[in-house]
């Protein structure tokens, strides 16, 4: 087991979690989907990227996988796979790597590995 994934994906839930409860108690209503569809930016996207290397840095990990489907459904995102997939490259840095890619380069299993002690 992937116990690190695990820990991630959990920290990933409990931030979106508590990103709702700030915007409920804010009296701010949480985005809808629609709202989320036009108003994510690539910007958005890799600032959450770095902010999950950034997390598992924190906890002492030395690399972090991350696969674009769960970014998407982490961000709670509709049909915005390839804006992922491109912002996952763009975090890309020197000794990054791709583990899994389709033909197409925009699926919701793009995987990359990212060293996170540079």
């Amino acid at each position: 087991m992937n116990y690190e994934s695990v820990i991630l994906e959990l920290l990933s839930r409990i931030q979106a979690l508590e990103e709702r409860v700030s915007a409920l108690e804010g009296g701010a209503a949480p985005l809808s989907g629609e709202d989320r569809r036009t108003k994510t930016s690539t910007a958005d996207i890799r600032a959450y990227i770095e902010s999950q290397k950034q997390d598992a840095r924190e906890h002492g990990f030395g690399t972090l996988e991350l696969r674009s489907g769960d970014i998407h459904r982490a961000m709670g995102l509709v049909s915005r796979i390839p804006m992922v997939c491109n912002a996952m490259r763009q975090c890309m840095r020197e000794g990054d790597s791709i583990l899994h890619e389709t033909p197409s380069g925009m699926s919701s299993t793009l995987l990359i590995r990212y060293g996170l002690n540079g």
